[in-house]
């Protein structure tokens, strides 16, 4: 984790320590929109903000942010299973546990890298789930040996052919399990946020795209924004640029502004 500071005070980000993770194309089918030029690069962080459809810049001025701005912090507790006991969220050393009590009721598979997570209702189903940035062994779709023309994802992996996957854990009935897993990534994710841009009381995803043959601690060549469409994420918003870091932050009329740092 990482800090961006815009005057006094302190917003806390997701930074460059999570790279080596990601891709998205979470729905390929979806169209692209119409791309942001970035604002000037600089000492000061950049901000952000959806708004009709796109990712629009904001610059930077001496006299922001208000006192009154409130950081969007990746939530590490909830009462996943609703039996009223909250549950912790813990990332150590590329592993995940679900902990009750401090024992541990989920864990990550060994062959899983995960990069980073946070509890999240990406799916808005109303439900916690834990969203996890995950690497791991590259598995084409199990269709494409009974295709003519498989292997669309073939390349959706790196040199030591692991690829990247966003997915999302939680409670299935009496036990915890995967409730997505997104098929391997086109262009891997150095980070992601969840954060209700457009104001509408559900969460987007937001993202840093790189990658899968971008040398370690490269920039990510792209910021993005995506929202739940069924039974996956569609594309929202793409802005093409070099981006570091990534956070949010909360304004006092209810906006969210994006932070990132090239």
């Amino acid at each position: 984790m990482g800090l961006i500071t815009f005057n006094r005070v302190l917003i806390t980000v997701v930074s460059l320590a999570f790279a080596a993770c990601a891709c998205c194309p979470f729905k390929p089918s979806a169209p692209e929109p119409t791309s942001t030029p970035s604002p000037a690069s600089g000492s000061q962080p950049q901000r952000w903000v959806y708004r009709d459809g796109s990712l629009e810049p904001l610059f930077p001025s001496d006299d922001w942010p208000p006192e009154t701005a409130q950081p969007v912090t990746a939530a590490l507790q909830t009462d996943f299973d609703g039996n009223g006991v909250e549950e912790t969220l813990a990332l150590t050393g590329g592993r995940v546990e679900i902990l009750a009590g401090g024992v541990a009721i989920w864990e990550s598979p060994e062959t899983w890298r995960v990069a980073q997570a946070s509890i999240s209702d990406f799916d808005r189903n109303d439900l916690p789930e834990a969203a996890l940035l995950v690497w791991r062994p590259f598995q084409p779709w199990p269709i494409d040996q009974y295709l003519p023309y498989g292997g669309r994802i073939e390349d959706f992996h790196n040199t030591e052919g692991n690829s990247c996957h966003v997915i999302l854990i939680g409670w299935k009935n009496d036990h915890f399990g995967e409730v997505w897993a997104g098929s391997a990534m086109a262009d891997p994710l150095l980070a992601f946020a969840a954060a209700d841009l457009d104001g509408d009381g559900t969460q987007e995803l937001v993202a840093l795209e790189s990658r899968y043959d971008d040398e370690p601690g490269a920039p990510a060549w792209a910021l993005s924004a995506w929202e739940w469409h069924g039974f996956g994420f569609r594309l929202l918003a793409r802005v093409d640029g070099e981006f570091q870091e990534l956070g949010t932050v909360k304004m006092l009329d209810g906006t969210v502004e994006i932070l990132t740092r090239r």
